[in-house]
């Protein structure tokens, strides 16, 4: 099993509010977690997305906060706004969506910071830490926030194309799965060895998938 102490090691700053080690904790933190729900509310019907030429939604990974970056695909990916009008949008469970301008993970609302740093490995290899892995469950989690997702767009359809960086089968690709998205990033799977400490921000790193990303990018800017 992993432990907030195992979660503490990838994330100092994490939030114990918000550690939800099995899919099940995923699902209960959707449906009634305080924070989580106070935030699914914001993104769905409050937050503005800055006007640019690309949206792109990308995988969210263990360590966060994301800027200042705290591993190399975040670091690529802040790299990346120097060279193209690109918003970027991390998708999450269970948040969503994390914009842009909140990777430092700090939320103020109000007169009040709410952290926001998560920890939640809602991913089938969960199984080799002592946890089931639910399809039902991981569908219901992923309708929800799917439902969140197309709330959000529906106001900040303001993008001339949309990019989406995820594996074909992932949870990513379903929880934007309402979303008018041009372009698919990459169409293949590469074989990965995933584990707790390091998935994510290490596979969208592979030479063929960043390239892919690079390749798209350039031709959604004509």
């Amino acid at each position: 099993m992993i432990t907030i102490e195992d979660a503490k090691k990838l994330n100092p700053d994490i939030n114990p509010e918000l550690f939800f080690p099995s899919p099940l904790d995923v699902l209960r933190a959707v449906e009634s977690n305080r924070i989580v729900r106070e935030w699914l509310n914001f993104i769905s019907k409050e937050h503005r997305a800055k006007k640019t030429r690309i949206l792109l939604f990308v995988p969210c990974t263990p360590r966060k906060p994301y800027d200042p970056p705290r591993d190399e695909f975040h670091r690529r990916l802040i790299e990346l706004e120097k060279k193209y009008d690109v918003y970027t949008v991390s998708v999450s469970e269970p948040l969503a969506l994390e914009p842009r301008e909140f990777w430092s993970f700090k939320w103020r609302r109000g007169n009040k910071t709410i952290n926001l740093i998560y920890d939640a490995p809602f991913f089938p290899w969960i199984e080799k830490y002592g946890y089931k892995w639910r399809e039902d469950v991981a569908e219901r989690v992923w309708d929800k926030l799917s439902e969140v997702v197309e709330e959000w767009y529906r106001r900040n359809r303001v993008f001339d194309s949309v990019v989406c960086l995820a594996f074909p089968n992932t949870g990513y690709r379903k929880i934007v799965s309402r979303v008018d998205v041009d372009e698919f990033v990459p169409e293949f799977e590469v074989e990965c060895e995933e584990n707790y400490f390091s998935n994510t921000d290490r596979d969208y790193l592979k030479k063929e998938v960043w390239e892919e990303l690079v390749r798209t990018l350039e031709a959604c800017s004509g």
